[in-house]
C-alpha cells in the first residue's frame, strides 16, 4: 500500500454557533484516486445518511479531503445542505449518536464516530428510544464499513494508526501521536464492520 493512496477525509458542520468535525479515512483500492473524487463520492455514497440523524438546526459547511502522502492531491468543496430530520428541538451540540468503527486487524484500534445533531424527542432518560430514528441509526451504520463508488477509483474505509514520537527532554517522558507523512509506512486497518450505541454519548471537544 502507498501512502499517496490513503485519504483523510473531514466534514465540517456547525450548530448554533458551534463547529462539528468528524474525520473520516480511505484508501484508493486502485490506486487511481483522487481528493476530490472521493469527496464526489463520499456526498452522493454517505451525506444523505448522515444527514438522516440531524436536526435542520445543523447547517454543513465544508468538506475537505487530503491524501497523507500526496502534496499536491487535496481538494475542499463548501457545503449548502442541513440535517434532513426535520425543524425539531436538538439535544447540545456534545451529544451525539456514538458509532464504533471496528478494524480487521490487533494492529489498529478500533475507530469512532460522534455523529451531533440528535432531536430531544428521539431519546428518554439518556436513551434513543424513537423508532424512526433507530432505523436511521441503523441505516447510517450499515453505511460505515462500505466502500464508496468513486469515478475515478472505489475507496475503502480504513482506521489510521498514528505514529508515535518522543517528545525530547520531558520528564516524565511524554510522546505525541501523528498521522503518518512523507516516506512513513502506513499501518491501516480495514473497516470490516460498525456498531452503533443506542445510548446519547457526549464529546468533551465539543464543549465550550
Amino acid at each position: 500500500m502507498a501512502l499517496a493512496d490513503v485519504y483523510q477525509l473531514i466534514v465540517k458542520q456547525t450548530i448554533h454557533g458551534q463547529d462539528v468535525e468528524n474525520v473520516f479515512f480511505y484508501e484508493a483500492i486502485s490506486t487511481g484516486g483522487s481528493a476530490e473524487d472521493l469527496i464526489t463520492a463520499f456526498v452522493a455514497d454517505m451525506s444523505s445518511g448522515m444527514r438522516a440523524l440531524q436536526v435542520f438546526a445543523l447547517k454543513w459547511v465544508i468538506i475537505k479531503a487530503q491524501s497523507l502522502g500526496n502534496l499536491s492531491d487535496f481538494h475542499e468543496e463548501p457545503q449548502t445542505s442541513a440535517g434532513a430530520f426535520g425543524d425539531a428541538d436538538v439535544l447540545p451540540s456534545f451529544n451525539a449518536v456514538s458509532y464504533t468503527l471496528h478494524p480487521n486487524t490487533r494492529a489498529v484500534r478500533p475507530g469512532g464516530k460522534r455523529i451531533a445533531g440528535i432531536p430531544e424527542a428521539a431519546s428518554l432518560n439518556g436513551e434513543i428510544v424513537e423508532p424512526g430514528y433507530l432505523a436511521a441509526m441503523e441505516a447510517f451504520r450499515l453505511l460505515l464499513d462500505d466502500n464508496l463508488d468513486g469515478t475515478l477509483d472505489d475507496y475503502q474505509p480504513v482506521i489510521v494508526k498514528r505514529i508515535k514520537t518522543a517528545v525530547p527532554d520531558t520528564v516524565p517522558p511524554k510522546f505525541t501521536y501523528s498521522l503518518p507523512s512523507g516516506s512513513d509506512v502506513p499501518v491501516l486497518g480495514l473497516v470490516k464492520s460498525a456498531t452503533v450505541s443506542h445510548n446519547v454519548s457526549s464529546q468533551v471537544s465539543r464543549k465550550d
